[in-house]
């Protein structure tokens, strides 16, 4: 008796070891507003295996897209829009953010970003290069 009880005691200790693990929890929602021409979020830092749910807001006058991506550089910036896309780890595009709208979607991070390398932008015509980007870092 006094074995069984010990080994029931183990068996429950590693499941509930193995469901407080990374990426076991519940997901995070993470609110963004998309503004003329910025964002706002009520979280930029993020962890890795934990799945979180975007709900984004287009507050703005004019369409926008959402997109998590690596910042674009120099050499980057003459990329066409399918070319931006193809690099986005999650996105949500412009017809589907017109001013008023709410979209969510669900994503989680499979790999860390320190600061400077992952941000949320806006590459709808002009946009980014007004500003529209905001700095998100990924830890483990």
């Amino acid at each position: 008796m006094f074995w069984k009880k010990i080994v029931a005691l183990v068996a429950a200790a590693l499941l509930i070891a193995a469901c407080s693990g990374q990426g076991g929890g519940e997901t995070v929602e993470v609110q963004v507003t998309l503004t003329e021409f910025g964002f706002e979020a009520s979280l930029t830092d993020f962890k890795v295996g934990v799945p979180y749910r975007f709900v984004v807001t287009n507050t703005g006058a004019v369409n926008h897209e959402f997109m998590i991506m690596a910042p674009l550089t120099g050499e980057d910036m003459g990329m066409d829009m399918h070319e931006l896309d193809e690099t986005a780890l999650a996105m949500i595009e412009e017809d589907q953010l017109p001013s008023g709208a709410t979209v969510s979607f669900d994503y989680t991070f499979k790999e860390t970003a320190p600061a400077g390398s992952l941000e949320f932008a806006c590459h709808t015509p002009g946009h980014y290069e007004a500003g529209m980007k905001l700095p998100i870092t990924v830890s483990p």
